[in-house]
């Protein structure tokens, strides 16, 4: 019997304590995961009245400030526009200046460019002149 007991009761009753076990815990964490749930659903909720909040004094704000933009529009286009103006105006010398002196620097580099060139155009030139003098003497 204690042969029988080692072989079959044994693991039999391993496992029945493992899914009772099992069950007990089961049933325990569902009990907790369904306070928890209830807990955050209440959370939502709360947060969900306080975005309905946060929209409703948004609107009002933005009210307001559209209200205080009618209020004083045309001084603070003016303002706004003389100060883009000016901003306009110093951008575009800075940027007229800059463009210039880039301007004046690469046509002296293409100037000095252009002039290389030339002498060795002139060189070339010569060169070739020199060579057909020198095959004509050999042809006569």
């Amino acid at each position: 019997m204690t042969e029988l007991y080692k072989h079959i009761y044994e693991p039999i009753a391993l496992l029945l304590a493992g899914l009772a076990s099992g069950f007990a815990t089961w049933v325990f964490s569902k009990k907790a995961t369904k306070a928890e749930l209830a807990k955050k659903e209440t959370e939502v909720e709360a947060l969900q009245a306080e975005v309905a909040k946060a929209k409703v004094d948004s609107s009002k704000r933005i009210m307001d400030l559209y209200q205080e933009a009618l209020d004083d529009l045309k001084v603070r286009y003016e303002e706004r526009y003389e100060y883009m103006n000016a901003e306009f105006e110093r951008r575009h010398g800075d940027l007229k200046l800059n463009f210039e002196a880039k301007y004046e620097e690469l046509k002296n580099e293409k100037d000095s460019e252009i002039i290389k060139l030339k002498k060795k155009v002139e060189n070339l030139r010569q060169n070739l002149e020199y060579w057909k003098g020198k095959y004509e003497k050999l042809n006569k």
